[in-house]
């Protein structure tokens, strides 16, 4: 019986290649947006004071920098901190009250500086466009309105 339709294996083994190569020609930029590893998990940093998020981030591949002046805040006065952390070429840089540690915002980055779509930014963060637990602030290049080098997130309350 199996030898009676084997000639017909030739002919299902090029309709299957045939139906993948379509599926795969139809949408190549979805797999290219999903394939956007993130580098930083923010959504889990946030309740974490400026202390706290280094121990959840040192268990990764990530160096910091520490600015160590404190400049003025400029809205409700006190003074503003910030630590670089480093993934690769994504730069997350936690900006916080030095005396209360408390973590004022994120603002994500990348090495080369610009993008044209902030969204990746998002993703870099583990982020979704619609958490309605922080603020999302896409910072539009100053020499070039439509990139953008950053994302600013800020905690809500």
């Amino acid at each position: 019986m199996l030898m009676r339709h084997a000639y017909l294996l030739p002919l299902a083994f090029l309709f299957s290649c045939a139906a993948s190569d379509q599926l795969a020609s139809e949408s190549p930029a979805d797999t290219t947006a999903r394939n956007v590893d993130r580098a930083f998990d923010v959504p889990a940093l946030l309740g974490m004071n400026a202390t706290q998020i280094v121990r959840p981030l040192t268990g990764q591949d990530i160096r910091y920098d520490q600015d160590r002046t404190p400049r003025e805040m400029l809205s409700g006065g006190g003074k503003e901190a910030s630590k670089t952390y480093w993934h690769d070429t994504t730069a997350l840089v936690v900006s916080y009250n030095p005396e209360s540690l408390h973590v004022n915002s994120y603002f994500i980055r990348t090495k080369s500086g610009l993008t044209r779509d902030y969204k990746t930014l998002l993703k870099l963060a583990n982020v979704s466009e619609y958490d309605k637990r922080m603020r999302i602030e896409p910072m539009a290049s100053v020499s070039n309105p439509q990139l953008y080098t950053g994302v600013k997130l800020v905690p809500l309350p």
